[in-house]
């Protein structure tokens, strides 16, 4: 069985409305489920950001990909 869903109102302008219009259209989307997406994506990256910025308070030493590519002596530049 499918989770209900609850509706939410959103206002745009005109123009905003044309361009979720265009993008839609142009991915084969509902426009409902390019805003749930969008949505989605933003409320996940600000978490990921959170949790990355409690890490760094954290951490004391920070390596960058050279230097972590030496200290585990892998020779190959793709990692």
């Amino acid at each position: 069985m499918a989770a209900l869903k609850t509706i939410v109102s959103v206002r745009f302008t005109p123009r905003e409305k044309r361009l979720l219009e265009a993008y839609a259209k142009l991915h084969g989307k509902k426009q409902s489920d390019v805003l749930r997406e969008a949505a989605m994506r933003l409320i996940e990256d600000d978490q990921d950001f959170r949790l990355l910025e409690e890490a760094k308070r954290k951490t004391e030493r920070y390596y960058t990909l050279k230097e972590a590519r030496q200290e585990l002596e892998l020779e190959s530049e793709t990692v």
